[in-house]
């Protein structure tokens, strides 16, 4: 295990309104943390007028994006690194172009991990509803080839205790290994934070549990001093459009409200 002082500050964005969440990440990330790392996890607030503690649809996807870009963009100067833990990877790529620090989400993480450990890896889902986006989503990050199936475990049934939840996710990857051929298993969704270990005991493959591969990959990136590239894609905003005589000015003042 790393025994040195390095300081590394981290800061995991639950990208919903679920404060239960987000201090149960940071409670797992701090028990696997480096010394010398410091973590916060931090989460939508609720409004009068809005509440979504999990991502349940493209309208929650739309308001979470905007409000988790906030939440980054006010902690940039305070932390040397941020990850975004939500499976839909919620605002990452403006995140990785308006910041200077490495942001990861914990999706992309997870399916390069999982591309690593195994010939075919399997995501569980909260919902098939997903499964459309999540496709896409591995297609764009280069790793389609190694995604066999997504397979939901729950349809969004919110009154499981933790041993029936725990019974689900263990049976669906069970027949994600022997009907589609996984060999390594995503839990696909920023709740199931600590399942992984636990039910990997019972398949005997690798269960990437993804905020914490995306935290660990973190320390890493901190230690190595590496950034998302700032030149191409993830290069900063700009300012004005067009040239001097016809310029059209931005006004980015929301991201401070």
């Amino acid at each position: 295990m790393k025994t040195d002082s390095k300081s590394r500050r981290i800061l995991v964005i639950n990208p919903n309104t679920a404060r239960e969440t987000a201090e149960l990440m940071e409670v797992q990330c701090r028990q696997i943390a480096f010394p010398g790392t410091h973590v916060d996890a931090t989460y939508i607030k609720a409004t009068d007028t809005f509440s979504s503690y999990k991502v349940f649809s493209y309208v929650d996807l739309a308001i979470c994006t905007v409000e988790s870009i906030k939440i980054a963009w006010k902690a940039r100067n305070d932390y040397d690194g941020i990850i975004v833990a939500g499976f839909s990877d919620v605002g990452i790529d403006a995140m990785k172009e308006m910041l200077d620090i490495p942001v990861l989400g914990i999706a992309e993480a997870s399916y390069h991990v999982a591309a690593l450990l195994g010939h075919r890896f399997a995501v569980l889902t909260g919902t098939s509803k997903w499964t459309p986006p999540k496709h896409d989503y591995v297609k764009s990050l280069g790793v389609e080839s190694k995604a066999v199936s997504f397979r939901s475990y729950s349809e969004w049934d919110e009154d499981d205790s933790h041993e029936s939840l725990r019974a689900k996710l263990i049976d669906v990857s069970k027949k994600a290994i022997a009907e589609d051929g996984a060999e390594v298993i995503i839990l696909g969704g920023g709740p199931l934070v600590g399942f992984g270990k636990e039910i990997e005991k019972d398949l005997g493959i690798p269960v990437i549990d993804p905020t914490l591969a995306a935290f660990k990959m973190m320390e890493g990136f901190i230690d190595q001093g590496y950034c998302q590239s700032k030149i191409g894609r993830w290069s900063p905003p700009l300012d004005t459009l067009g040239d001097e005589a016809g310029a059209i000015p931005y006004n980015r003042k929301w991201l401070d409200l």
